[in-house]
């Protein structure tokens, strides 16, 4: 713990740009070395403390290029030590990974982007279930004592439907944005002035959301929730 502490917390704090999730991340590769201690002999330590977090670090990209914070190390899989020791098909050097994960994935950084402009048009309680996933990685058991001790299928069910919500309003945004210029939008409810004013801009007019803010004089957060509240009830 001594000879290597203090060299993965450094360089896995290069790599999230947080001290507690490094920390969080090393501690947790010095637990499973410990309850490993049994299959491993002291000459692999270094490299098994290393293929652990390298795992950690691919976990947390991948994880947070969706904004979902992952459990980076699940004790239950210690049932089964060959597949924890078991080195990857191919090794590579963890600051070469490193480099290569900060490389975001431009599709999922839109998505992400178009995700967070939706937030704000959901109800209170479920941007509280997003916040929740967030912090929590899904873990039903935990979010549940969040959400005043309900069990953890109303949790799952709860989530469920927001994720539902989600996936709708985003395939309607993309429908919309395949729509020629002859098209009609039809719509299954019924859209206030500010709604209705907003879509005509953003469809007919191909104005951005910050061309309809400042031609209506009001905040961009504001247009983006009337859109993305109308296109809801879009067909």
């Amino acid at each position: 713990y001594q000879r290597y502490y203090d060299l993965f917390f450094w360089r896995c704090t290069k790599a999230v740009k947080d001290e507690t999730v490094a920390s969080g991340m090393v501690q947790d590769a010095f637990l499973k070395l410990w309850m490993l201690r049994d299959h491993l002999v002291a000459e692999e330590n270094y490299d098994f403390l290393k293929r652990m977090l390298k795992k950690a670090v691919r976990d947390y990209y991948n994880s947070t290029k969706n904004r979902f914070n992952a459990n980076l190390f699940r004790l239950d899989d210690l049932e089964n030590p060959d597949s924890v020791l078991k080195p990857p098909i191919e090794e590579q050097e963890l600051d070469e990974l490193l480099e290569s994960l900060h490389n975001e994935d431009e599709i999922d950084r839109q998505r992400w982007e178009e995700v967070q402009q939706i937030i704000p048009s959901l109800t209170l309680s479920q941007q509280r279930l997003i916040k929740l996933c967030l912090k929590y990685n899904f873990s039903y058991d935990r979010m549940s004592y969040y959400l005043g001790g309900i069990s953890d299928y109303v949790v799952a069910r709860q989530v469920e439907e927001m994720l539902k919500n989600l996936r709708l309003i985003l395939t309607t945004n993309e429908r919309l944005q395949d729509l020629t210029p002859k098209s009609s939008l039809v719509f299954s409810g019924s859209l206030d002035e500010l709604q209705q004013t907003v879509m005509n801009m953003r469809y007919d007019l191909q104005y951005s959301f910050q061309q309809i803010a400042s031609e209506l004089s009001i905040a961009e957060s504001e247009v983006k929730k009337a859109y993305a509240r109308a296109f809801q009830v879009c067909k």
